[in-house]
């Protein structure tokens, strides 16, 4: 997609909310994958209407656009060592993300898992930085035989882990960052219904207190002892330590 404009400003793990022609519908919100030279692109797959309509329009034709909108990832320090730990579409948190981490001189490992081999996404664009790129599927037909999460534990610890992903992989890799006492930031999806924070509808419990809740106090006799944030307009970002996994 060409806008000079999302191009120049995107950051890794922003997204852009589309508005796809055709049957009246709310805007589509897709992670930017790469962005240079006034365009930018999206990973997505066909799994709605909204997604098969975009995959179907015509080459060139316009669309309104909102973006880039959300958090970004942090940075490390120069020299640390970080893992990008991808699952899936996941990896389309992370192309900018290798691109700020190799200039920061980062020492950065790339653990891409899929499925199976032929479900394996972004690594060519990847390794077109300069990265090796460390494979895992769920069914052994490439690279490791395991979860991401499992390949993790395995290697040496990192100083920073980014991760992107399903819900239960992402779950995963918080708990074992927290329990090493790892940083690690991650980014979140959820249904979005306006993806401009105003509807609500796609909040996740938070450690009471931290920057990206609501802040509100808690009301008389309440017992919930945790908060709320949005992911559409707090996150999508979030310190594995201030998510909290309910169920």
């Amino acid at each position: 997609m060409r806008d000079e404009r999302i191009a120049r400003d995107a950051r890794a793990a922003q997204y852009v909310a589309l508005d796809v022609p055709g049957t009246f519908s709310v805007r589509l919100p897709l992670g930017i994958w790469t962005a240079r030279d006034g365009e930018f692109s999206v990973l997505f797959q066909e799994w709605g209407d909204r997604t098969r309509r975009l995959a179907h329009l015509p080459i060139g034709e316009p669309l309104s656009c909102i973006g880039p909108l959300g958090n970004q990832f942090s940075a490390p320090s120069e020299g640390q060592r970080a893992t990008i730990v991808a699952g899936g579409l996941g990896v389309a948190a992370f192309w900018l993300l290798a691109r700020d981490l190799k200039a920061a001189r980062a020492h950065t490992t790339i653990v891409l898992g899929a499925r199976s081999k032929l479900s394996i996404v972004g690594r060519d664009e990847l390794a077109a930085l300069g990265f090796d790129i460390d494979i895992c599927t769920d069914d052994g037909s490439e690279g490791f035989h395991g979860s991401v999460v499992d390949r993790v534990r395995s290697r040496p610890p990192s100083d920073v882990l980014y991760g992107c992903g399903p819900p239960g992989m992402l779950r995963a890799l918080c708990r074992y960052a927290n329990e090493a006492g790892v940083e690690c930031q991650i980014s979140m999806e959820e249904n979005f219904g306006c993806s401009l924070g105003t509807c609500w509808g796609c909040v996740v419990p938070v450690r009471r207190g931290c920057p990206q809740g609501t802040g509100y106090p808690k009301a008389p006799r309440e017992i919930r002892d945790y908060d709320f944030a949005r992911v559409c307009a707090d996150g999508t970002v979030f310190r594995a330590s201030d998510v909290l996994w309910l169920h």
